[in-house]
Order: structure tokens, then sequence, then C-alpha cells
């Protein structure tokens, strides 16, 4: 997913990127795992701590497919996208009242 910054925003390069990503961060579970990666990578136990395991491959394929994660063994990174959008994510949630 190529990136441009637009304020603090990232902007997706194609609408079908804008609608993965969406689709990815509309679920409160996956929003919790993408705010969890903005402290680095996890592992996918430690994931699963927080958000408990049934449907985390679900859960982690969606943000997979989305481009804000990648998974290597048992270890969980975010990607640059998944780093900026778990940031606005976390933003949002610490910041009700206002737009990221």
């Amino acid at each position: 997913m190529i990136l441009t910054e637009i304020g603090r925003k990232p902007k997706p390069a194609s609408s079908e990127e804008m609608r993965l990503v969406h689709h990815a961060l509309e679920n409160a579970t996956r929003r919790r795992i993408a705010i969890l990666l903005t402290n680095g990578p996890q592992t996918i136990d430690g994931i699963a701590a927080l958000v408990g395991r049934d449907m985390l491959d679900y859960h982690l394929n969606h943000l997979q497919l989305a481009g804000l994660i990648e998974i290597d063994g048992g270890l969980v990174s975010p990607t640059e996208s998944g780093i900026a959008y778990g940031g606005l994510v976390r933003f949002q949630a610490e910041n009700p009242d206002k737009k990221g």
C-alpha cells in the first residue's frame, strides 16, 4: 500500500485499498489489535490474551489482506500503513470528541 500524507491522515493509493482498510478497521476487535500493534510487534498469543482466541485467525486475515500487518511465524508486525492507521484509530479511541 502506497501512502501519501494529507495532514496526519494516510491516503491509500486506490479505492480498492481504501475499501480493504475500511472493512478491516470497521470491526472493534480489529481496531483493538491495530491499537495494540502501535506498541510494536506482538506475538499471536499476546494478541489472543487481549482479544481472545475466538476468530483471531479471521481478524488477523482481514488486517493482513488490508496490508496493515505482516505475520511471520507467531509474530505479528504492523506495516507502515498499519502504524499510520493504528495511530489514527488510537487517537480516535482516546479522543472520541475530536476528529483525527
